[in-house]
């Protein structure tokens, strides 16, 4: 046997010896127990069947709001031409009532019997100065028409009937007419008609200052 006995074992007859639990710090200190990081909830958008009807349901909005703006368009008709006329413009007139119309048309041509020597509103309380001819284009659905006062276009050879009236006389036929223009002269003549001996009828006409509109006197003879 060995001289140094060391440390002595427990009796083998003692009973069993339980180690005491072992307690981490943070539950002996009331901590609370450590776990994983928790993420924060992710915020919920609209799914991508959601998006996708809010874009139909958009589109559908526009697509009629644009369907909406044809309609109307379709129910107020055309354009009328009359609303782009401006003065020394030269026209012929087209269709009746709410229909009619003032179309431009080269001075110089056979089938213009009108010149355009001011333009303006019709708001149903307007005239135009004596000599000249008062023509009013309704445009239905859009707003107030057109106020034209017209003079007959300065056109050797054009022929008319009663160029006294108070709306524009109807281009005729020189064979049937009463009246054909004879001669013109670039200014207006009250007192001192430049017109030859043997004229039937004189018209003068006098420019508005910054108009395009032309002063003229018109001599017409019986054809």
């Amino acid at each position: 046997m060995s001289e140094n006995p060391g440390a002595s074992f427990p009796p083998q007859n003692a009973p069993h010896q339980q180690w005491p639990q072992q307690q981490w710090p943070q539950q002996q200190q009331g901590w609370p127990q450590q776990g994983w990081p928790q993420q924060p909830p992710k915020k919920k958008g609209l799914s991508t069947k959601v998006k996708v009807l809010l874009l139909v349901a958009a589109l559908v909005v526009v697509g009629g709001g644009i369907g909406l703006v044809v309609v109307m368009k379709s129910v107020a008709g055309p354009e009328k031409q009359a609303g782009k006329l401006t003065e020394g413009d030269c026209v012929v007139l087209t269709g009746s009532g709410k229909g009619a119309d003032a179309v431009k048309t080269p001075c110089d041509s056979p089938q213009a019997p009108y010149a355009v020597s001011l333009t303006g509103v019709d708001k149903g309380d307007w005239d135009c100065k004596e000599g000249f001819y008062k023509y009013a284009v309704p445009t239905p659905m859009r707003g107030e028409g057109v106020a034209l006062c017209l003079a007959i276009n300065a056109k050797v050879g054009l022929c008319f009937d009663d160029i006294g009236s108070k709306t524009p006389p109807p281009l005729k036929d020189c064979g049937s007419a009463r009246l054909r223009i004879s001669e013109v002269f670039p200014q207006m003549s009250v007192v001192n008609s430049p017109c030859k001996e043997g004229t039937a009828e004189v018209i003068s006409y006098a420019s508005y200052g910054t108009s395009n509109f032309k002063s003229a006197t018109i001599c017409f003879v019986k054809p």
